[in-house]
């Protein structure tokens, strides 16, 4: 299908999701875009998208709608309230969920818009707001192949595309991934902590670190939390929290025991709770230096 003949609807204008937006306007696809947040629309009109009054007119003669949300409740939501995006979406259309839910919230997801004869694929995203912006996230599929084999073009705008498996693979492989990548920056906030408690300098520690066996493309973002303290985050803490919690729901279904990641969770939600919910995930960094009485800058 021709990308001119092609139409695609876009919910969810968040810290990822616009610069996703971007990228598959800049690619050639039509887009019609709607956000809970009107003024968050503005930026993506001024560059050729149509404005939305909802998400079931996002999703009016769409061949294809992207979704990212925060969670669960938030697809629910676009989804199926008065509205919704089923109430919009035509007959053989492919709804490409991108946000980080649940493996059961994307088999209701891909049930429900089945009866519709709708399509739906998830493909949630990985890597920072840079990655989104150069299209350079890793998207994580999970759904029929004849369903990836057609959404793929639109994917590939986005960045590099692993096909996982059925509905609720790709899923599931995010939260793993989530599990990993935030189990890693805790281990950086301790070694960090204890290392600048020991009198090394912050510029020797990121030296020795970029250099060796430890080093991780993660550890530059922290880096950079630490240089350039107040800047935009890359993934905010709250969705990381989220996240683990998904994973050890995920986990206790499956009867699997997860005591590191169950104890990164407990850490992560002090963090947020201590009001840093909004910051980027890194801020675990800033609690752990406070705890050790360590400058985190200087």
């Amino acid at each position: 299908m021709a990308k001119k003949r092609t139409k695609v609807g876009f919910v969810g204008l968040g810290l990822m999701g616009t610069p996703m937006a971007e990228c598959l306007l800049k690619a050639g696809y039509p887009l019609t875009v709607w956000n809970r947040t009107p003024g968050k629309m503005e930026p993506l009109v001024a560059a050729g998208a149509k404005k939305a009054v909802s998400p079931e007119a996002a999703a009016k003669g769409a061949d294809f709608v992207v979704v990212m949300v925060a969670d669960d409740g938030a697809l629910d939501s676009v989804l199926f309230d008065e509205e919704g995006l089923s109430r919009g979406m035509k007959r053989s259309s492919l709804l490409i969920n991108c946000s980080t839910t649940s493996p059961a919230m994307s088999w209701r997801a891909a049930t429900a818009l089945r009866s519709l004869k709708v399509h739906y694929l998830e493909a949630p995203v990985m890597w920072s707001v840079s990655a989104a912006q150069e299209g350079k996230l890793q998207v994580l599929v999970g759904g029929s192949r004849d369903d990836f084999a057609r959404a793929k073009p639109i994917l590939d705008a986005l960045g590099t595309v692993h096909y996982v498996g059925e509905v609720g693979k790709g899923a599931t492989m995010r939260i793993a991934c989530s599990v990993m990548v935030a189990a890693m920056m805790q281990t950086f906030a301790e070694a960090f902590v204890l290392a600048r408690k020991a009198g090394v300098p912050f510029e020797t520690m990121m030296e020795v670190l970029h250099a060796g066996p430890v080093e991780s493309p993660l550890y530059r973002f922290a880096e950079q939390t630490i240089v350039n303290a107040g800047g935009r985050p890359n993934f905010y803490l709250k969705h990381m929290v989220k996240d683990l919690n998904l994973a050890t729901d995920l986990a206790r279904q499956l009867d699997v025991p997860l005591p590191l990641a169950s104890q990164v969770r407990q850490m992560f939600t002090i963090v947020k709770n201590l009001g840093k919910g909004n910051d980027d995930f890194s801020s675990v960094l800033e609690v752990m230096a406070a705890w050790s009485g360590v400058a985190l800058r200087g």
